[in-house]
């Protein structure tokens, strides 16, 4: 099963950094960043996150600040993220050592990164057991009175038309009539999809690459779809380019 990541770094460079070295890894699912605990708690409530890199100082001004420390404790009183792991980001290792031990944390990462550490610790944190089996999640859809079922980790992109969707995916293309994509993205694990422009909806997990210049998708199964100049800094955002 993929694996969901979420990195709190308030830092554009080191959080690009991480986010990097994170899809690198072959077990890994979607990649959330954020600059603050304030988002950290929302993708916490809203995704299934499977571990979490957290900078210990998340408000560089701040000599004394230890968010990340607060947002790990709170994070630990929730019941599913009990034993989910964790790694720290920090250049202060007497704090990341207390936090280490007193939060159950999987480990830490020291700034500057050794980048070959820093892949390795990721690595072996996402070959943890998970702390519970979560179901695999699936689209259900009628079409000419019979109920299908599509699992979302198969699903490559999806493309609307006039009253229509276009689903595409690992093994086949699906039409939907008199669908919306407004309507169907409520239906789509955030983690997962992510709107490109007006028309279509892409999988995190099936970006090959993101030409910025041309504003250019390009998929895993050779597809190449365009970014909407309205959402492109949004798009790229999400995926920390």
């Amino acid at each position: 099963m993929k694996r969901n990541v979420l990195i709190i770094e308030d830092n554009k460079t080191c959080r690009e950094a991480l986010a990097g070295l994170t899809r690198e890894c072959d077990t890994v699912g979607a990649v959330f960043c954020v600059d603050n605990s304030a988002d950290a708690y929302k993708y916490a409530i809203e995704e299934e996150i499977d571990l979490f890199l957290v900078d210990i100082v998340l408000e560089g001004e701040d000599a004394h600040d230890v968010s990340g420390i607060v947002f790990v404790d709170e994070l630990r009183k929730m019941k599913r993220y009990a034993f989910t792991p964790v790694i720290f980001i920090t250049s202060l290792v007497d704090e990341a050592m207390n936090a280490f031990h007193n939060l159950h944390c999987f480990d830490y990462i020291e700034k500057p990164f050794d980048m070959e550490k820093v892949r390795k610790v990721i690595s072996a944190a996402l070959e943890a057991p998970l702390s519970n089996d979560r179901e695999k999640e699936v689209f259900y859809y009628k079409k000419d009175g019979v109920l299908y079922a599509l699992n979302f980790d198969r699903i490559i992109y999806l493309e609307a038309s006039f009253r229509s969707i276009t689903i595409h995916t690992l093994d086949e293309t699906v039409e939907l009539n008199y669908m919306s994509l407004k309507r169907l993205i409520t239906e789509l694990p955030r983690r997962l999809f992510l709107q490109c422009s007006r028309n279509v909806v892409v999988n995190r997990m099936f970006i090959e690459y993101v030409d910025k210049a041309n504003q250019i998708v390009k998929l895993r199964n050779g597809d190449t779809v365009k970014i909407g100049g309205k959402m492109k800094k949004g798009f790229l955002d999400e995926l920390c380019l």
